[in-house]
Protein backbone atom coordinates (compact mmCIF):
# COMPACT_ATOMS: atom_id res chain seq x y z
CA UNK A 1 0.00 0.00 0.00
CA UNK A 2 1.25 3.62 -0.28
CA UNK A 3 2.42 4.91 2.05
CA UNK A 4 0.27 8.21 1.14
CA UNK A 5 -2.56 6.85 1.87
CA UNK A 6 -1.66 6.40 5.58
CA UNK A 7 0.93 9.28 6.34
CA UNK A 8 -1.86 12.30 6.76
CA UNK A 9 -3.64 9.77 9.15
CA UNK A 10 -0.89 9.68 11.79
CA UNK A 11 0.31 12.81 11.66
CA UNK A 12 -3.27 14.98 11.18
CA UNK A 13 -5.98 12.65 12.02
CA UNK A 14 -8.88 15.08 10.95
CA UNK A 15 -7.20 14.87 7.47
CA UNK A 16 -8.64 13.48 4.36
CA UNK A 17 -7.00 10.70 2.92
CA UNK A 18 -4.82 11.35 -0.29
CA UNK A 19 -5.47 8.09 -1.96
CA UNK A 20 -8.58 5.54 -1.98
CA UNK A 21 -9.45 2.56 -2.76
CA UNK A 22 -11.32 1.65 -6.14
CA UNK A 23 -14.91 1.63 -4.86
CA UNK A 24 -16.58 -0.46 -6.87
CA UNK A 25 -19.42 0.08 -9.72
CA UNK A 26 -22.56 0.50 -7.48
CA UNK A 27 -21.48 -1.98 -4.61
CA UNK A 28 -21.46 0.10 -2.03
CA UNK A 29 -24.10 1.59 0.58
CA UNK A 30 -22.96 4.87 3.02
CA UNK A 31 -23.74 4.89 6.64
CA UNK A 32 -23.02 7.49 9.24
CA UNK A 33 -23.55 6.79 12.45
CA UNK A 34 -23.20 9.86 13.64
CA UNK A 35 -27.01 10.43 12.38
CA UNK A 36 -28.23 7.00 12.71
CA UNK A 37 -27.16 7.50 16.51
CA UNK A 38 -28.08 11.30 16.52
CA UNK A 39 -29.11 11.18 19.55
CA UNK A 40 -26.24 10.19 21.16
CA UNK A 41 -23.70 12.19 19.19
CA UNK A 42 -26.19 15.61 18.67
CA UNK A 43 -27.89 15.88 21.87
CA UNK A 44 -29.44 19.21 23.03
CA UNK A 45 -27.29 22.30 23.88
CA UNK A 46 -30.64 23.44 26.00
CA UNK A 47 -30.66 20.93 28.70
CA UNK A 48 -29.36 17.86 29.99
CA UNK A 49 -31.06 15.19 29.06
CA UNK A 50 -31.36 11.43 30.32
CA UNK A 51 -30.47 8.21 27.55
CA UNK A 52 -29.84 4.68 27.39
CA UNK A 53 -26.52 4.20 25.97
CA UNK A 54 -26.40 0.48 24.14
CA UNK A 55 -23.29 -1.96 24.41
CA UNK A 56 -20.81 -0.66 21.22
CA UNK A 57 -17.67 -1.59 20.67
CA UNK A 58 -14.39 0.74 20.81
CA UNK A 59 -10.88 0.70 19.34
CA UNK A 60 -9.51 1.59 23.01
CA UNK A 61 -6.22 3.29 24.78
CA UNK A 62 -5.28 3.80 27.74
CA UNK A 63 -3.34 6.96 29.14
CA UNK A 64 -1.99 9.41 31.50
CA UNK A 65 -1.80 13.13 31.59
CA UNK A 66 -3.04 16.29 30.64
CA UNK A 67 -4.21 16.80 27.38
CA UNK A 68 -1.50 18.79 26.38
CA UNK A 69 0.76 15.94 27.41
CA UNK A 70 2.65 13.58 25.39
CA UNK A 71 0.68 10.82 25.45
CA UNK A 72 -2.60 12.44 24.46
CA UNK A 73 -1.80 13.20 21.11
CA UNK A 74 -0.02 9.96 20.37
CA UNK A 75 -3.55 8.12 21.10
CA UNK A 76 -4.74 9.84 18.43
CA UNK A 77 -2.03 9.24 16.49
CA UNK A 78 -2.28 5.44 16.96
CA UNK A 79 -6.14 4.68 16.78
CA UNK A 80 -6.43 6.97 13.57
CA UNK A 81 -4.39 5.02 11.07
CA UNK A 82 -6.19 1.96 13.04
CA UNK A 83 -9.83 3.25 11.91
CA UNK A 84 -9.15 4.15 8.37
CA UNK A 85 -8.24 0.57 7.39
CA UNK A 86 -10.90 -0.83 8.99
CA UNK A 87 -12.99 1.63 7.12
CA UNK A 88 -11.90 0.20 3.31
CA UNK A 89 -11.66 -3.12 5.14
CA UNK A 90 -15.69 -3.10 5.22
CA UNK A 91 -16.41 -1.63 2.37
CA UNK A 92 -14.71 -4.59 0.40
CA UNK A 93 -15.83 -6.59 2.66
CA UNK A 94 -19.44 -5.73 2.83
CA UNK A 95 -20.44 -3.08 0.17
CA UNK A 96 -20.58 -0.90 3.36
CA UNK A 97 -18.70 2.77 3.46
CA UNK A 98 -19.13 3.79 7.01
CA UNK A 99 -18.15 7.00 8.44
CA UNK A 100 -15.34 7.21 10.78
CA UNK A 101 -16.45 8.34 14.48
CA UNK A 102 -15.51 11.30 16.34
CA UNK A 103 -12.80 11.23 18.58
CA UNK A 104 -14.53 9.90 22.31
CA UNK A 105 -12.29 9.83 26.14
CA UNK A 106 -13.42 9.06 29.21
CA UNK A 107 -11.77 10.99 31.78
CA UNK A 108 -10.60 9.95 35.20
CA UNK A 109 -9.34 12.54 37.52
CA UNK A 110 -8.08 12.28 41.30
CA UNK A 111 -8.52 15.67 42.68
CA UNK A 112 -6.22 14.59 45.37
CA UNK A 113 -3.42 13.37 43.85
CA UNK A 114 -4.28 15.98 40.55
CA UNK A 115 -3.86 13.01 38.46
CA UNK A 116 -5.80 12.86 35.27
CA UNK A 117 -6.18 9.34 33.55
CA UNK A 118 -7.94 8.70 30.16
CA UNK A 119 -8.78 6.15 27.39
CA UNK A 120 -8.79 7.85 23.95
CA UNK A 121 -11.75 5.69 22.00
CA UNK A 122 -13.15 5.81 18.40
CA UNK A 123 -16.73 3.67 17.96
CA UNK A 124 -16.90 0.96 15.34
CA UNK A 125 -19.74 -0.08 13.92
CA UNK A 126 -21.29 -3.45 14.14
CA UNK A 127 -19.22 -4.77 10.59
CA UNK A 128 -16.28 -4.17 12.63
CA UNK A 129 -15.20 -7.69 14.04
CA UNK A 130 -11.52 -8.86 16.24
CA UNK A 131 -10.56 -10.69 12.97
CA UNK A 132 -10.89 -7.49 10.92
CA UNK A 133 -8.65 -5.51 13.94
CA UNK A 134 -5.79 -8.28 13.52
CA UNK A 135 -5.54 -7.26 9.84
CA UNK A 136 -5.50 -3.91 10.24
CA UNK A 137 -2.66 -4.21 12.62
CA UNK A 138 -0.65 -5.99 10.38
CA UNK A 139 -1.47 -3.03 7.82
CA UNK A 140 -0.31 -0.44 9.56
CA UNK A 141 2.81 -2.22 11.52
CA UNK A 142 5.21 -0.48 9.54
CA UNK A 143 3.75 3.20 9.82
CA UNK A 144 2.69 3.66 13.31
CA UNK A 145 4.75 2.57 16.17
CA UNK A 146 4.36 -0.92 17.77
CA UNK A 147 4.63 -0.39 21.22
CA UNK A 148 2.22 1.77 21.22
CA UNK A 149 0.10 0.06 18.78
CA UNK A 150 0.47 -2.59 21.12
CA UNK A 151 -1.66 -0.60 23.95
CA UNK A 152 -4.51 -0.38 21.31
CA UNK A 153 -7.22 -2.76 22.69
CA UNK A 154 -10.89 -3.59 20.88
CA UNK A 155 -13.91 -3.99 23.32
CA UNK A 156 -17.68 -3.15 24.21
CA UNK A 157 -18.45 -0.62 26.62
CA UNK A 158 -21.46 -0.80 28.49
CA UNK A 159 -22.62 2.64 29.82
CA UNK A 160 -26.39 2.17 30.00
CA UNK A 161 -28.44 4.81 31.23
CA UNK A 162 -26.58 8.35 31.77
CA UNK A 163 -27.00 11.80 31.88
CA UNK A 164 -25.48 13.87 28.92
CA UNK A 165 -25.49 17.26 27.56
CA UNK A 166 -24.03 19.25 23.98
CA UNK A 167 -22.01 21.90 25.69
CA UNK A 168 -20.78 24.44 23.24
CA UNK A 169 -17.97 27.00 23.82
CA UNK A 170 -14.07 27.30 25.89
CA UNK A 171 -13.33 24.22 27.87
CA UNK A 172 -13.51 27.29 30.64
CA UNK A 173 -17.38 26.50 30.57
CA UNK A 174 -17.28 22.78 30.91
CA UNK A 175 -17.40 22.53 34.57
CA UNK A 176 -20.13 24.53 34.64
CA UNK A 177 -22.05 22.24 32.49
CA UNK A 178 -21.25 19.41 34.47
CA UNK A 179 -22.43 21.07 37.40
CA UNK A 180 -25.74 21.20 35.79
CA UNK A 181 -25.97 17.50 34.71
CA UNK A 182 -25.46 16.46 38.38
CA UNK A 183 -28.18 19.04 39.46
CA UNK A 184 -30.62 17.44 36.64
CA UNK A 185 -29.58 13.74 37.57
CA UNK A 186 -30.34 14.19 41.35
CA UNK A 187 -33.62 15.82 40.35
CA UNK A 188 -34.26 12.34 38.38
CA UNK A 189 -32.84 10.32 41.01
CA UNK A 190 -29.62 9.36 39.88
CA UNK A 191 -26.45 9.56 40.78
CA UNK A 192 -23.68 10.47 38.29
CA UNK A 193 -19.53 11.20 38.96
CA UNK A 194 -18.43 14.33 39.92
CA UNK A 195 -15.20 14.56 38.16
CA UNK A 196 -15.29 11.96 35.66
CA UNK A 197 -16.68 12.33 32.22
CA UNK A 198 -17.07 10.65 28.91
CA UNK A 199 -16.64 13.13 26.22
CA UNK A 200 -16.88 13.19 22.31
CA UNK A 201 -15.47 16.14 20.71
CA UNK A 202 -17.30 16.92 17.53
CA UNK A 203 -14.94 20.16 16.34
CA UNK A 204 -11.35 19.93 15.55
CA UNK A 205 -10.02 21.31 18.14
CA UNK A 206 -6.83 22.69 16.21
CA UNK A 207 -9.28 24.86 13.91
CA UNK A 208 -11.72 25.53 15.51
CA UNK A 209 -12.46 28.71 17.51
CA UNK A 210 -13.22 28.28 20.97
CA UNK A 211 -16.68 30.08 21.13
CA UNK A 212 -17.64 27.71 18.45
CA UNK A 213 -16.51 24.04 19.83
CA UNK A 214 -18.99 21.43 20.47
CA UNK A 215 -18.50 18.43 22.77
CA UNK A 216 -21.20 15.91 24.38
CA UNK A 217 -20.45 15.26 27.69
CA UNK A 218 -21.99 12.17 28.95
CA UNK A 219 -21.93 11.03 32.68
CA UNK A 220 -23.19 7.50 33.43
CA UNK A 221 -25.31 6.58 36.54
CA UNK A 222 -23.53 5.12 39.16
CA UNK A 223 -25.41 3.58 41.46
CA UNK A 224 -24.17 0.30 39.20
CA UNK A 225 -20.38 -0.80 37.89
CA UNK A 226 -20.19 0.02 34.35
CA UNK A 227 -18.59 -3.10 32.98
CA UNK A 228 -15.87 -3.54 29.95
CA UNK A 229 -16.18 -6.88 27.95
CA UNK A 230 -14.59 -8.52 24.89
CA UNK A 231 -15.54 -7.10 21.43
CA UNK A 232 -17.56 -9.18 19.18
CA UNK A 233 -15.87 -11.76 16.68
Amino acid sequence: TPRSIFWDWGTNPWATPKKLPPFGVGSSHRRDHRKTLRHLYHPSSRAPSLVDVPPMNYLMMDGRGKPNGKQFPQAAGTLYPLAYPLKWMVRFAHAVDFHVMPMEVVWRVDREKKEFTWTRMLMQPEYVTSELVTGARQKVRSKVDAALLEKVRFEQLVEGTCVQFLHVGPYAGRNSASERMQAFAEEQGYRVPVRNSHDINLKDVRRTKPENLKAVIRQADTRSEIPHGNAGS
